[in-house]
């Protein structure tokens, strides 16, 4: 790893137990395993910034509905086919 520091990090002792155990379990070092978790962690983070800097750029009556989202994001995040639109905004655009 380039560019590491080591820090003091205060968790509780069932969370280590696991953290180790998993760590142990996949191969790698407990300082791998929670490099890995902070990094899913900070990934999901940019993911969901990017969902609502998505979503603010649609107009009111072409919000995605919950279901539509869900579809949207396992899309961008390759996990299932493209969503098609709800009949509710196929209809707001003919007007």
């Amino acid at each position: 790893m380039a560019g590491t520091q080591k820090v003091s990090v205060a968790m509780g002792r069932t969370e280590l137990r696991l953290a180790k155990t998993a760590a142990e379990d996949e191969g790698v070092s407990l300082s791998a395993y929670v490099t890995r978790a902070v990094r899913d962690r900070l990934e999901e983070r940019e993911r969901q910034e990017a969902r609502r800097e998505i979503l603010a750029t649609f107009l009111p009556h072409e919000i995605p509905t919950a279901d539509e989202q869900r579809a949207l994001v396992a899309f961008w995040n390759r996990e299932g086919p493209a969503p098609s639109l709800s009949q509710r905004r196929k209809n707001k655009r003919r007007r």
